[in-house]
């Protein structure tokens, strides 16, 4: 029998990245959603929440880079995994103290007894030290593994000092109590519907990288990709120089290798295997409910997994207020049904 999606990570030694995607095609700067950054970060706490590839970070970096007498930022990317509590404060401290450059949490040195609870206490103090405005922008907050720091966090949020904003971006909610400055109106929220490329702006994308499509190829590639951004940049380094692009857009689906690898590494791989089970066997069908994937998983307790892979932004979209029936995305459906054929023919 073939290997298992897990199986297989150990047999890919590359992987596209989205900062690949940036140095191969020409992003479009997206003035609206720019603008709409600008409106969110007027409140105390903005939550940017979308699955991987949706132009998150770009976003961010490209917002924090553009200069501004009104406000300082500091940027901290979570480094995969990160379950230190103490590694996660020290480089949000050095964000604020040195918001110029762009921190990580990685390993730094630290005082042997480390309190998380004073260390947002300093942190408030230095933030209320910052003027006229001081956003602090943490991505990849779904990378943050520790229940103190996230404990933390919410406290942070709570006593910010009026010039102090915080951005989080991550791949699903962060599990931060955010009911009482959602209340005061205080949090604003940016999502994978706000992210989404419209078709004006996947035929701007084209235009910027010398691409010439008809308009219904235009319409194609918007309707298969569903405005995703991280589909449309591999889309478009497939498509420069192509001989026959209208062609490639007809063929254009989640069995791209460049997609497959893609959603490979970013979803399915990080699931747990009887996750991935399941994903690979309702993939036949356009829609569904835990019943019917139940049935055909052959198990129990799938409405409860189509819900949390919805919460994640995995690519599960409900379909009614209910949430009861569930569809993929496009381009993951058709990757699936692929990696069904390969791993599951046999059975």
């Amino acid at each position: 029998m073939p290997s298992s999606p897990t199986a297989q990570r150990a047999e890919r030694s590359a992987r596209p990245t989205l900062t690949g995607f940036s140095r191969a095609v020409s992003l479009l700067r997206r003035e609206d959603l720019l603008a709409t950054l600008d409106r969110a970060v007027r409140r105390k706490v903005t939550v940017i929440s979308a699955p991987p590839g949706s132009g998150k970070t770009s976003l961010l970096r490209t917002w924090s880079d553009r200069s501004s007498k009104d406000r300082r930022v500091g940027f901290v990317t979570v480094p995969h995994d990160q379950q230190d509590a103490q590694q996660f404060w020290l480089a949000v401290l050095d964000a604020i103290r040195q918001p110029a450059a762009r921190a990580d949490s990685r390993s730094r040195t630290a005082p042997p007894a480390f309190d998380g609870d004073a260390m947002v206490d300093t942190i408030v103090s230095e933030l209320a030290e910052q003027a006229p405005v001081f956003v602090l922008i943490i991505d990849d907050v779904h990378e943050l593994r520790s229940a103190d720091a996230f404990r933390q966090l919410g406290h942070l949020l709570a006593i910010l000092p009026s010039s102090a904003r915080v951005v989080l971006s991550s791949r699903r909610d962060p599990p931060i109590r955010l009911h009482q400055l959602r209340l005061a109106d205080e949090v604003a929220e940016i999502r994978a519907g706000d992210l989404q490329f419209s078709e004006h702006d996947t035929r701007e994308l084209l235009a910027a990288s010398e691409i010439s499509l008809s308009d219904g190829g235009v319409a194609a590639l918007h309707r298969r990709t569903e405005g995703w951004a991280a589909g449309l940049r591999l889309a478009v380094i497939s498509l420069s120089g192509h001989p026959e692009p209208e062609r490639f857009v007809d063929e254009f689906s989640g069995t791209d290798r460049a997609i497959g690898e893609y959603l490979m590494a970013e979803m399915l791989e990080r699931q747990p295997s009887e996750v991935q089970r399941m994903l690979l066997r309702t993939s036949l069908v356009e829609r569904l409910n835990g019943e019917l994937a139940d049935l055909l998983a052959d198990r129990s307790g799938s409405e409860q997994i189509l819900l949390e892979l919805e919460d994640a932004n995995a690519f599960v979209v409900s379909l009614d207020a209910e949430r009861t029936w569930f569809r993929y995305h496009q381009l993951l459906a058709d990757f699936l049904r692929l990696e069904l054929r390969r791993t599951l023919a046999g059975e």
